[in-house]
């Protein structure tokens, strides 16, 4: 069995790159917000992230929206995202494994990640 942990900051294309590697894989995919959703009301949101142009563009995707539904509140979500903070930048050496790939995908289709991802693991 393969599996693959995409992670990276809030926003940043980690479930979109995921649909487009199930569609080049036979990977399934779970992303975050098929668990975060259904529980956040319970047990709220207590991270802190900083703000960036790119994440407020992407929080109101049609994709995003139409699979997580705590941002469908235009105004709610973007409120959010202007009081609290995120770090977007992953540190080099953060991650010593070999069978890892950093991929800054800031002007990158999700469809090329992952590809590039594909190639990298031999999927």
């Amino acid at each position: 069995m393969k599996f693959v942990l995409i992670f990276g900051d809030a926003a940043v294309g980690k479930m979109t790159v995921g649909q487009e590697l199930t569609k080049i894989t036979d990977l399934r995919l779970f992303h975050n917000h098929m668990t975060i959703d259904p529980v956040r009301d319970i047990f709220g949101d207590p991270r802190r992230w900083d703000i960036l142009e790119i994440r407020l563009q992407r929080s109101i995707t049609g994709n995003r929206l139409n699979h997580k539904p705590s941002w469908r509140d235009r105004e709610k979500s973007e409120n959010y995202l202007k009081n609290h903070g995120f770090r977007c930048i992953s540190n080099d050496g953060e991650i010593p494994y070999a069978n890892y790939i950093k991929i800054d995908n800031s002007n990158l289709a999700p469809d090329i990640v992952a590809k590039m991802i594909k190639e990298k693991f031999s999927l």
